[in-house]
């Protein structure tokens, strides 16, 4: 069989497949078409060394916002994810049931990676980053948002509330109530972005379903997941036997080490890893979706686990496994290329804590449908 491309020489982390070990990626008409050792170059078109490397499915980033010139929190969807390894983006909240069909049309159809929606449950999304969408209760409109969400199967994979109170004024509990309804309707998961609200944390755990997702976990704000002497919630620990999932949406305030690390002491790690990417910290302290990755490979997750949380964990997150965040043959050849560099490195939270790390993932080659995408060269980790 002649290939369109092979990646060849690398090292192949696929936790959805159970892959770990040097192997080739074949791909054929925009698919994986073979994974695994020796099937060299000579039927190939095309050709990308990678050895040294890491050869992973394409990541998923869970939480972004891409709706720009919009939803004035985002950013352009491109530089700060798909040049950096991330090929499916879920931009979190930035558009509503009123504003997601321009999101679809301008932004997410022509953009060349995967765009995926969590619709915010204020019908008019995230227009200004400092006026909350949800002080006006009349936005919150719980039918509206599920008959959107049901029109657009294909796109929008969920809803969320963000539960902070500038964000919601006295609808905090509201706002989580029609976003749980809406959910029900459709059948879909809720994200709930929590830290600073006035709604406790036995209150927003209490609520949500199996399958919702929880994210900013490991924020230093209140009524997140911990309790007052820094030990997760029993509220929280409830919620994840109920099959409530965490997730790290790093962001520009939601993320602290101290938090994470007395997290992973209690035995209660991250279901996924995301960025939270906007245009107040895509220059610091995030970046990049490989940066938080790194940070969290930094705390003591291991390589394969903190893949996982970036590809085959998200993915099932919004009900996806299989269509992406995998090797296997017949998937879409989503695959990014990733170096694991030794070597002196200062990561920052949001909180401005440092710690200096020894290792880094740093993107090399993307490709999407099994095409290459430019890399951009500012790099990673800072």
């Amino acid at each position: 069989m002649r290939h369109d491309l092979v990646v060849t020489g690398g090292t192949v982390i696929d936790p959805a497949s159970g892959l770990h070990g040097p192997a080739d990626v074949a791909i054929a008409g925009g698919r994986i078409a073979a994974v695994g050792p020796g099937i060299g170059t000579a039927d190939a078109a095309d050709a990308i060394d990678a050895t040294g490397c890491l050869v992973v499915p394409g990541l998923v980033d869970l939480h972004v916002h891409v709706y720009w010139g919009v939803a004035d929190l985002s950013i352009r969807p491109g530089p700060n994810d798909l040049e950096r390894g991330a090929t499916t983006i879920v931009d979190a909240g930035s558009s509503g049931a009123n504003t997601f069909p321009g999101f679809r049309r301008y932004v997410i159809e022509p953009f060349e990676g995967r765009i995926l929606a969590l619709l915010n449950i204020s019908a008019m999304g995230q227009i200004d980053p400092f006026l909350g969408e949800l002080h006006d209760a009349r936005y919150l409109i719980a039918e509206r948002a599920a008959e959107v969400a049901l029109a657009h199967p294909d796109r929008i994979v969920g809803f969320k509330v963000r539960l902070t109170e500038t964000l919601t004024g006295p609808n905090g509990r509201i706002a989580l109530e029609r976003a749980v309804e809406a959910g029900t309707i459709a059948n879909l998961p809720v994200m709930v972005h929590v830290g600073g609200s006035t709604t406790t944390t036995d209150e927003i755990m209490g609520m949500l379903r199996p399958g919702d997702i929880v994210t900013h976990a490991f924020t230093d704000r209140p009524n997140g997941i911990f309790r007052d002497d820094g030990r997760v919630h029993d509220a929280a620990l409830d919620a994840r036997r109920r099959g409530v999932r965490f997730d790290v949406g790093h962001g520009a305030g939601s993320f602290r080490f101290r938090r994470a690390e007395a997290a992973l002491a209690d035995g209660f790690p991250p279901d996924t890893i995301s960025s939270d990417l906007h245009r107040f910290n895509d220059e610091g302290p995030v970046f990049d979706l490989v940066t938080t990755l790194s940070k969290l490979l930094h705390l003591g997750l291991p390589l394969e686990t903190v893949i996982a949380m970036a590809t085959k964990a998200p993915a099932a997150a919004i009900g996806r496994s299989g269509a992406f965040g995998t090797l296997a043959p017949g998937a879409e050849a989503d695959v990014a290329v990733l170096r694991l560099d030794e070597g002196p490195v200062t990561f920052s939270d949001a909180y401005g804590d440092t710690i200096e790390g020894r290792r880094r993932l740093v993107p090399v080659v993307t490709l999407r449908q099994g095409r290459r995408v430019i890399v951009g060269s500012h790099g990673s980790a800072r």
